[in-house]
């Protein structure tokens, strides 16, 4: 009679054990990437009453005689079904689409978690918010994927360096119809003249030093047979005016222009002497040029005494005799290019490596050609460098990829997310935040990247939601309830039969 107590008593205890693995899950129907929990049962010991006897020759076996004491618990599995996703929108929040965890550390020690809900904390770490662990990985130095697993540090403001502009390439339509040029390119001041405007045109492009300085540069192209334009390529010269007051008799001589700083020239040929009502005197009649040593250039304006000397000029960038920067554009007569360009434009740049330019040109229809139209669109574009910049926004892909926005426009690969793997994901220990640690039965982990190593894929601005079916749990508590019930009434009845047993007396 003490057995069918105790029996029932274990279906009390145990089923309460069930009953709270069943509120365990109702309470986290809303935990980000929570995992339901699964209870078992196994049956108790077995009391042998009578064992099994061999059939003799004569009659058949008699089995073995035995009573139940009751019931254990087998499992509390942890069911790892994939859950629903949830957009959030959030940059930082990524889910896992598969088996696979993420590894987050703290110190030297590894957690696992399928919590994609991270942020980046003061230090530019991202961390778990609800403990502080930092999400692990393989970062970036300069686009270049670094060994090893380390933190992963996206600190706003980080820096990008500049790249040179080292190609630009020109296309764009000349007009046919435009007619020869007459006129002469022959300095910074006089090829901007409106002479015959429509047999030339001009473009210019921004492109970048080494320090990620901007310097204009200008591609102008004349007209000079109808399927012939000639072309010259520079950087675009600061221009520069100053102003000097002859007096007395004697107009002023030798007038020293200043000396350019280190990487620029003023030729004379980008030098122009006007009176003060902007009349230009002629040359070399009224000024000429010293033999002075360069960059400084020298002059002697023989003026009229007492007049307003006005000096416009240019200062250049140096350039090397190496540079290659004019030619001839020939077109065949349906207007596309027949000739192959090259073109190299160097010039120093104070406090810089000079700046070295291949001008590209594309062939065909899609490159530069000569139709007829009423304007020349040839222009120069798509020049290949940049100026620094700071990091201003990230995202990640499913690969698990970091990838930087940085202010100067351009995008840096920063970090990829590690995931983790195990042989057996049921067999890691819970605890807390969402954590997991290895056990003895998880097996190691196995480190890899989204569907590189792993066969898991990353979504970001999404997060996983928990697996747990509040359908089912309703019934697993109804059939527990029950259970649980059943169970008492067996304790009840034993009581009663007890209590008839002590009544036998009377």
């Amino acid at each position: 009679m003490l057995r069918s107590l105790y029996a029932g008593v274990s279906g009390l205890r145990n089923n309460q054990v069930r009953m709270d693995v069943i509120g365990n899950n109702i309470a986290n129907v809303n935990t980000v990437a929570f995992k339901a929990g699964r209870v078992t049962f196994k049956e108790g010991f077995a009391q042998l009453l009578q064992g099994a006897s061999r059939p003799p020759g004569d009659q058949g076996g008699i089995n073995p005689i035995q009573i139940g004491l009751g019931m254990q618990i087998g499992s509390i599995d942890q069911i790892f079904n994939q859950g629903n996703l949830e957009t959030t929108g959030l940059n930082t929040d990524v889910a896992i689409q598969g088996d696979s965890f993420f590894v987050v550390r703290k110190g030297n020690q590894s957690f696992y978690t399928r919590s994609g809900n991270f942020q980046v904390d003061a230090l530019g770490n991202m961390v778990s918010p609800t403990n502080g662990f930092v999400v692990q990985g393989r970062t970036y130095e300069n686009g270049v994927l670094l060994d090893g697993i380390k933190d992963i540090q996206l600190p706003f403001g980080q820096k990008v360096s500049a790249k040179p502009t080292t190609e630009t390439t020109i296309a764009g339509n000349l007009n046919a119809s435009a007619p020869i040029f007459q006129g002469t390119f022959t300095n910074q001041l006089t090829r901007d003249l409106p002479i015959n405007q429509g047999a030339w045109s001009e473009t210019q492009i921004a492109v970048f030093d080494s320090q990620g300085s901007k310097h204009d540069i200008k591609i102008q192209m004349w007209k000079t047979a109808p399927n012939t334009w000639d072309w010259r390529i520079d950087p675009i010269a600061s221009a520069l005016t100053q102003n000097f007051q002859t007096s007395g008799a004697t107009p002023p001589a030798d007038i020293a222009l200043p000396t350019p700083p280190a990487g620029y020239q003023i030729a004379p040929a980008d030098v122009r002497v006007t009176s003060s009502t902007g009349t230009p005197y002629a040359t070399p009649a009224d000024w000429s040029f010293n033999a002075g040593p360069p960059p400084a250039v020298q002059f002697t304006a023989n003026m009229p005494s007492n007049s307003e000397i006005k000096i416009s000029y240019f200062m250049s960038p140096t350039a090397p005799a190496a540079s290659t920067n004019g030619g001839t554009f020939t077109f065949d007569q349906a207007g596309v290019m027949s000739t192959n360009i090259t073109a190299a434009l160097d010039f120093a740049v104070p406090g810089a490596n000079p700046v070295k330019i291949n001008l590209k040109l594309n062939g065909g229809v899609n490159g530069l050609t000569q139709f007829a139209s009423t304007a020349s669109t040839a222009v120069l574009r798509d020049q290949n460098g940049y100026t620094s910049g700071s990091l201003q926004n990230f995202s990640i892909d499913r690969f698990g990829l970091i990838t930087g926005f940085f202010t100067n426009g351009t995008t840096s690969p920063l970090a990829k997310i590690v995931l983790s793997d195990f042989n057996n994901p049921s067999g890691l220990l819970r605890i807390g935040d969402n954590m997991y640690q290895e056990s003895a039965n998880s097996g190691g982990a196995v480190l890899g990247f989204a569907l590189e190593g792993s066969q898991s894929q990353l979504t970001s601005g999404a997060l996983e939601m928990s697996n747990v079916d509040l359908a089912q749990e309703f019934t697993n508590m109804i059939v527990a309830q029950r259970a649980f019930q059943a169970n008492g009434k067996v304790v009840s009845t034993s009581d009663e039969m007890l209590q008839e047993l002590m009544t036998i007396k009377r």
